[in-house]
């Protein structure tokens, strides 16, 4: 399945070309550089988004992904494109495997990335359809760009990945609230709007594989800012903390349009040992539970006063210090 959009005038157009690779062998893509950043390193959300493309390439038509389990394993360098090798794991009557290494500087040592991606023959099964209600939420167009009214609790690294970011895609954070019927404080759920400004269209397959790249892409901007403790005090932050991902697992339910406003709904039920998890839903403006994601990451606050830091392993000595979810991707 080979995405070939036709790129508007539009603002979010390197975004989109960021979804088509070159071939530059047997089941090989080269990845497009990343657009002018601060942030030295490759945004997670874009190997995710760029892993998932290599794979629809090698995939028959009319088969689309429902479900991603992505792995990071090493700093991307912003500078250098990314390799994306596929294996073709398996071929059933109604479910393909993929398996991709996205690596730089052609170093088999140096593999940035590994994901496992299954995609489901397109069927009209009407069998089983259930889903969890949509919480409730004011509608996006009332609720200032993030990227302009950036609330206080918010990391100040994320704000600038989304500040980057603002002529392709519009966020729009709601409130911190409890899901429905829990009253625990400690639990709130961080509650976004999404979308990209603009999309080009395409073939029907072609066009599905793209908005849900588009929409993986997305799930990275503010998911594991949500385990942060300034979303459960309430305190503004204040620029300090180590957080990177480690994995990063999607699945797709029902149909979605990264270009349509979608409510993201990021709960994170646990943190320990220097980690933080994140639960997390995205549902269209008509209430639909269009997919779901899941990511664990390092999360380490910087001590303030004469408490010090805690000892880093050998293997994190190019952590950013100074980063917070968005100096990715990166191991512990």
């Amino acid at each position: 399945m080979t995405l070939t959009p036709t790129l508007p005038a539009a603002p979010v157009w390197p975004l989109a070309e960021l979804m088509t690779l070159d071939e530059t062998g047997p089941d090989t893509f080269r990845g497009r550089l990343t657009p002018p950043s601060a942030m030295p390193t490759v945004f997670g959300g874009q190997i995710v988004a760029q892993a998932l493309a290599a794979a629809g390439r090698t995939v028959a038509p009319g088969r689309e992904p429902h479900s991603l389990h992505g792995y990071f394993l090493f700093p991307g360098d912003a500078a250098v494109p990314l390799t994306y090798r596929v294996e073709r794991v398996r071929d059933g009557h109604s479910f393909t495997n993929r398996r991709v290494v996205a690596v730089q500087h052609d170093r088999a040592d140096r593999e940035v990335f590994h994901l496992t991606v299954s995609f489901q023959r397109a069927s009209a099964l009407r069998d089983l359809d259930h889903q969890t209600p949509m919480p409730a939420a004011p509608a996006p167009e009332t609720l200032a760009a993030a990227s302009e009214v950036p609330p206080a609790h918010v990391h100040p690294a994320v704000i600038q990945r989304l500040r980057e970011a603002r002529h392709a895609i519009d966020v729009r954070y709601v409130y911190d609230a409890p899901f429905p019927g829990v009253t625990d404080r400690d639990r709130p759920a961080t509650r976004v709007w999404f979308r990209t400004r603009h999309a080009p269209d395409g073939p029907g397959a072609q066009r599905h594989l793209l908005h849900q790249c588009l929409v993986a892409y997305l799930s990275d901007l503010t998911l594991l800012d949500a385990a942060s403790p300034y979303h459960r005090t309430g305190q503004r932050a204040d620029g300090r903390g180590v957080a990177v991902s480690l994995d990063h697992a999607m699945w797709f339910h029902r149909p979605l349009r990264a270009d349509e406003w979608l409510l993201y709904e990021q709960q994170s039920p646990s943190a320990s040992n220097g980690r933080g998890l994140v639960h997390a839903r995205i549902y269209t403006a008509d209430g639909r539970l269009a997919a779901s994601v899941v990511q664990e990451g390092v999360i380490r606050l910087r001590a303030s006063g004469r408490r010090p830091m805690p000892e880093l392993d050998p293997y994190e000595a190019d952590i950013d210090p100074f980063s917070w979810a968005v100096a990715k991707p990166e191991t512990d």
